[in-house]
């Protein structure tokens, strides 16, 4: 059995390797791409020194001033690469760091939250036992449940009104003359045509006998507002009897614990709550800024590719495969060792252009599985499955299948379903005396909080009160979609 906020954390660590290891094989393309087009430089350099020693003195001017065009033109290129690459890596590193500080706030505050929340858990016996002789409480009780009684019995009219409204309207709606004159408001204050119209509404009206209808049927239409209206007020009376028990629950709670546990909880939850918006949106933010470095990671860039198409054109050009092929054909000494250097260029580049596509391959394949990972840690989040309340009993959860995630071996949804399939609520101590249905409790420990309406309190015609009720926040959802 592992508690939620174990879970989560265990993920969210997950999460932050693969980034890491992301972030260095990205910075591992980064330098490669730079040595690549360095050594292309370098090669050009290697083909001057051998047109000077192959061509005539004199000879094609032409020729080496392409190259010089060519290599300032990469070099102009790759410089104003450099400078869009530095202001991505900037961003990046101040998203990742400011990520991690939130990540381990978020951590501390839950780990706060929990300490209070079994404290609080460790004395509900005792607020029961306080709360099982004091006559306020059980009068409040009393008031509360009779408040919630009245108010489900409101709302059992009105739906029962509103049901007839539907039955017994049916012969109203269906008469075309009738909806018309209604519609007009023929017969009321709002009715506002006159002359030849008003005479012909009076002859259908008669014709209908709507003079007769129109009283019934607004009786349709009005009951089932006002009764609707009057069990809303009615369940607003019942939020604040309930919201009352929940006060002098928590009033028991914080004497016998010498402190309001309660009260540090929700406050708690409510900055992991704002934390947790704060990092959803920083997340947001590097997944974008993840988009917009992909093409500079791939070489798509277009400073990068007419910096490349500048250096190759003149790698490429006749002139120099000319040069090349005499070398080749006629060696000497002095041409040998150029032949030789830049043999050994050649193949440090296909060596780098080959290692470089393997490294390409392997980020697409980690950001594939980090966006699996991000995905769950944002619906574990989400879904509220690191409160106090909540654990799994499957402990592979952190061990082997975060492992198979991590790694890619399992889907986002196939660990997802396992999590919820295992997904269990921790129950609370007490014996439902205080906080019943858990009113008053925290939210992160099933409860309503004592604030109107929520929580597990059972809501109206659903049973009102129950004794040690089940916890809030509703069970799991399936078909989630990744």
């Amino acid at each position: 059995m592992v508690s939620g906020r174990q879970t989560l954390g265990s993920i969210e660590r997950a999460l932050g390797e693969v980034r890491q290891e992301e972030d260095l094989l990205r910075r591992r393309i980064d330098d490669a791409m730079r040595e690549i087009n360095d050594l292309r430089t370098v090669e050009l350099e290697a083909f001057r020194e051998l047109a000077r020693f192959r061509l005539r003195e004199g000879g094609d001017k032409a020729f080496g001033q392409r190259i010089d065009k060519d290599e300032a033109e990469a070099r102009r290129q790759l410089e104003q690469r450099e400078l869009a690459l530095s202001a991505l890596r900037a961003q990046h590193d101040t998203l990742v760091r400011d990520i991690a500080a939130l990540t381990e706030q978020r951590r501390r505050l839950t780990r706060e939250r929990d300490a209070a929340s079994d404290r609080l858990d460790g004395i509900l016996a005792a607020v029961d036992e306080k709360l099982a002789t004091d006559p306020d409480y059980t009068a409040q009780r009393a008031a509360a449940e009779a408040a919630t009684r009245t108010a489900e019995a409101a709302r059992a009219k009105a739906r029962q009104a509103q049901e007839d409204r539907a039955t017994k309207s049916k012969a109203y709606e269906a008469d075309a003359l009738f909806l018309y004159l209604w519609k007009r408001g023929f017969g009321t204050s709002s009715y506002r045509s006159g002359g030849i119209i008003r005479m012909l509404d009076r002859w259908v009206a008669r014709l209908i006998r709507y003079d007769d209808a129109r009283p019934n049927y607004a009786m349709l239409v009005e009951i089932p507002e006002r009764l609707a209206a009057y069990a809303s007020d009615r369940e607003a009376e019942a939020q604040a009897e309930q919201a009352k028990l929940g006060s002098l629950s928590r009033r028991a709670a914080a004497e016998v614990a010498g402190e309001d546990l309660a009260a540090t909880i929700e406050r708690a939850e409510a900055e992991i709550e704002d934390t947790t918006a704060a990092l959803e949106k920083l997340e947001a933010e590097l997944e974008e800024l993840a988009k917009r470095e992909q093409p500079y990671l791939s070489g798509e860039d277009s400073e990068f590719r007419t910096a490349e198409e500048a250096l190759l054109r003149s790698l490429r050009s006749e002139e120099l495969s000319t040069l090349w092929q005499e070398a080749l054909a006629t060696p000497s000494p002095e041409d040998e060792r150029i032949v030789r250097r830049l043999q050994d260029l050649d193949a440090r580049i296909a060596l780098l252009n080959s290692t470089t596509e393997d490294d390409q391959r392997n980020l697409r394949d980690l950001g594939r599985r980090r966006d699996e990972l991000a995905k769950v840690t944002r619906q574990f989040r989400q879904k509220r499955y690191d409160t106090w309340d909540s654990t799994f009993d499957d402990d592979s959860l952190t061990g082997v299948l975060l492992g198979e995630l991590a790694k890619g071996a399992l889907s986002g949804a196939d660990y997802w379903a396992r999590a919820e399939k295992s997904r269990k609520r921790r129950k609370r101590h007490g014996g439902g005396v205080g906080f019943p249905g858990g009113i008053g409790l925290p939210g992160s420990m099933g409860g309503s909080g004592g604030k109107s309406g929520g929580g597990s309190s059972g809501g109206f015609g659903g049973g009102g009160f129950g004794s040690g009720g089940s916890f809030g926040g509703g069970g799991f959802k399936t078909g989630d979609t990744f």
